[in-house]
């Protein structure tokens, strides 16, 4: 019998058992469908997670203070601080690297109050180098400037969102004077530029109801109180650094140097290019196990398509005797059980495919990214699927192989 002939009868099999058949597919459709769905949101995912980490920075590198007894968190004191005199002696060291620093002093939550409306703000005092660490894209006007930090300046750069509520479209923010109710005093500050809203992601979404409002980091230690050095700052090093590499320089630098007689705190540094590295590590981590645990249902649906073939051959024992006794081979009986096995998985994981497709669709959908199985996910499945088919569809068709063909022919 011909392989046209086998998958002719396979497919008349299925025709003629509709219900057995769809409740045999049943396992291997959810199972295909499963790890499709998986693996398609699971990169849907990992994009967007490296989308959005790279938004920040790809060459951004952060330096902290970490506390040595990490039992009991040490606070910090004025010998324990980053100075700027630090900072500037290190930037000088990798000049060749280094692109800008990154100073930031968080102010407090502030509050403006227009026309009976309060408006919370998050006020940050940044540098002048603050601007390229976090991207920020100037609409009008000018960024923070080295004389507005150097003189402690009260001006301020605001987002856009900010200024449409504060300002009609006709009215020109800049040089307007803004009142902001700040641990608990009101002060003054004087618009120099408006800031592009950042694009909101899916998966790390920004307060709606706060947005920033950036003033001179000197500023925002007067304002607050605080002492003058920094816990923590930020590097952006030269296109073409390797980040890793430097930040393990810098983290060197410091801990080998000026905190080498620091017993309360060391450096730590680390570059977002390898954190972006660790978070794709542990995406697909996570994505291969979920998709391990969907497979098991792959597993189920095999052994259901081997239960129905051993059903198959009983109920067909007398059809096997008579053509075994018209001389057909054990070769070409076992074919045909493969082959019929071999459909009924190629068509549940097609129903699968359609099935996992659109599951990841929603899935996209929730994320608000596109989701789409990928050639290499739907080549897999379909193999797999095929795969399923003959290993559990050997069994049940050597059982039909090896029947004797009088005692086949005597089965009631």
């Amino acid at each position: 019998m011909s392989l046209f002939e086998n998958i002719s009868l396979a497919i008349h099999g299925l025709v003629a058992n509709k219900m057995r058949s769809l409740l045999t597919m049943l396992g291997i459709i959810i199972g295909i469908g499963s790890v499709i769905a998986i693996t398609s949101v699971g990169n849907a995912m990992t994009n967007e997670v490296n989308e959005t980490m790279t938004s920040f920075g790809v060459t951004n590198i952060s330096v902290m203070l970490s506390p040595k007894d990490k039992q009991s968190y040490a606070e910090y004191v004025d010998d324990d601080m980053f100075t700027d005199e630090d900072i500037e002696k290190m930037k000088t060291k990798f000049s060749d690297q280094i692109r800008g620093i990154g100073l930031s002093k968080n102010a407090g939550g502030g509050e403006i109050t227009h026309k009976h409306k309060d408006y919370k703000v998050n006020v940050s005092g940044v540098n002048e180098d603050y601007e390229i660490i976090d991207d920020i894209n100037i609409s009008k006007g000018r960024f923070i400037s080295e004389k507005d930090r150097i003189r402690s300046k009260k001006v301020a750069v605001i987002s856009e969102k900010l200024a449409s509520s504060l300002f009609s479209a006709v009215q020109n923010p800049l040089g307007s004077q803004i009142k902001v109710d700040l641990n608990d005093k009101l002060e003054t500050f004087t618009v120099i530029g408006v800031f592009e809203e950042p694009e909101t992601s899916a998966l790390i979404q920004r307060n709606d109801t706060q947005t920033t409002f950036y003033i001179p980091v000197t500023t925002a230690k007067e304002l607050a109180d605080e002492k003058d050095g920094y816990g923590s700052f930020m590097v952006n090093a030269k296109p073409g650094t390797n980040c890793t590499a430097l930040a393990l320089d810098i983290q060197n630098y410091f801990n080998q140097g000026i905190y080498a007689a620091n017993n309360r705190f060391e450096v730590y540094s680390e570059s977002l290019e390898s954190m972006i590295s660790q978070a794709q590590t542990m995406m697909g981590t996570i994505s291969l196990a979920i998709a391990v645990i969907a497979g098991i249902s792959l597993l189920v649906g095999g052994i259901g398509v081997m239960n129905i073939m051993l059903v198959s051959v009983t109920e067909r024992t007398r059809e096997i005797g008579v053509r075994k006794a018209l001389g057909a081979k054990n070769s070409a009986i076992r074919a045909q059980f493969i082959v019929e096995s071999m459909i009924i998985c190629l068509i549940g994981g097609v129903f699968g495919i359609l099935f996992g497709a659109g599951l990841g669709s929603i899935g996209g959908m929730l994320l608000k990214q596109p989701v789409s199985p990928t050639l290499s996910s739907i080549t897999v499945a379909v193999g797999f699927s095929m795969a399923i088919g003959i290993f559990f569809g050997f069994y049940p068709a050597n059982k039909a192989a090896k029947l004797d063909p009088i005692e086949a022919l005597r089965y009631e």
